[in-house]
């Protein structure tokens, strides 16, 4: 049995002003220890508002977390419920945009995170006994890296893959580049500095309509495999970037006067995160998606950024940029009781994978 501090563990709602105050203060003051685009307040309601509030099957569990007279963090889950007919069959706790966040992890300022998951961890024991938690996507710098209470399991994750500005000349990122791409990256500057009707814009907090042919364009590109086919995902996107719109940049390559290819990134603490782009499949032979990375890793040289981050993921045109790559973990806490319910549905989900294999 592990000892821990009294900290004071509640549920609450995204209506918790003092909470949205301090979280919100944290997060722009940089003093949370995990400080990424997907710690700010607004993804996380955002992804709430979008994804749980309406669906029948989730419930949000959002932790607030106190020490004396103080909030010191928040753990922002939700509960998945599975059915057969009316009979609840199983629940589980994922992180609040799971599989969509990037890097998810507790929000707090304090660095001796172990105690709090132990606390956190006998909260959900307590209140939820059914129920197991789900971590994916935990990192060597998460604040959930070191904890693995009893009964835990580990799965192999995925790659992350992020360029280490600070480790970049002018020319270092050309230089680490596999041949293909260095190939590829010179005839695009060639073109970009010799070819009038080829321009490189950089928006932040773009406008409306900017983010609308973005939207179009991936639609375009991608077809019924965009993420924006599914128009909530739009709403979500352009609620986030309203409310957030100080840390989006939209980079754009022109021809002609028109949009070519937009690419979206989140701004934050020194990082560019890459997040999605689209592209006027009439200027493929421009090969503009490379032109566009190129001109904004270089603006993120220029203005101090220390990574350009890929995000999750490993598709070849990431791997040309022969990024720095760490792995991700999935931790599985057992649930408190119902432990044959839970060793079933573990069991169902591994035949689920092993037939989407086959």
């Amino acid at each position: 049995m592990v000892a821990v501090p009294p900290y004071r563990i509640a549920r609450t709602t995204f209506d918790d002003t003092a909470l949205q105050e301090w979280w919100q203060e944290a997060y722009h003051a940089g003093t949370l220890v995990r400080n990424t685009f997907f710690q700010s307040w607004e993804w996380n309601k955002s992804w709430y508002s979008h994804y749980v509030r309406n669906d029948a099957r989730r419930t949000l569990v959002l932790l607030r977390i106190e020490s004396g007279d103080a909030i010191i963090g928040a753990v922002p889950l939700f509960l998945q419920t599975r059915k057969a007919g009316p009979f609840t069959v199983w629940r589980y706790f994922l992180w609040i945009a799971d599989r969509l966040s990037q890097y998810p992890d507790m929000i707090t300022t304090e660095t001796e995170v172990g105690t709090i998951w132990h606390a956190v961890l006998h909260f959900l024991h307590e209140e939820y006994p059914d129920a197991w938690l789900t971590l994916h996507d935990v990192l060597p710098e998460s604040t959930a890296a070191g904890f693995s209470p009893k009964g835990s399991r580990l799965q192999e994750g995925e790659p992350y893959l992020r360029i280490d500005l600070a480790d970049c000349g002018a020319d270092g990122v050309l230089e680490r580049c596999v041949p293909h791409m260095q190939r590829e990256i010179l005839r695009s500057r060639r073109l970009l500095a010799e070819d009038p009707a080829i321009a490189w814009q950089m928006h932040p907090a773009p406008k409306e309509s900017l983010l609308e042919q973005l939207i179009r364009l991936n639609r375009e590109r991608f077809g019924a495999s965009s993420w924006f086919s599914d128009r909530r995902n739009e709403r979500f996107f352009m609620e986030l970037c309203n409310n957030l719109g100080n840390e989006l940049l939209i980079s754009v390559i022109m021809h002609e006067g028109e949009a070519v290819h937009l690419m979206a990134s989140y701004l934050h603490a020194g990082t560019v995160h890459y997040v999605l782009s689209g592209m006027d499949a009439r200027a493929k032979r421009l090969s503009p998606g490379t032109m566009n990375l190129d001109a904004t890793i270089r603006w993120a040289l220029r203005e101090g950024f220390r990574f350009f981050d890929f995000l999750r993921g490993d598709e070849g045109y990431k791997r040309e940029f022969c990024p720095d790559e760490r792995h991700s973990v999935h931790l599985t806490v057992p649930a408190a009781g119902a432990r044959t319910r839970f060793a079933l549905a573990r069991a169902a989900q591994r035949g689920r994978r092993t037939l989407d294999r086959s």
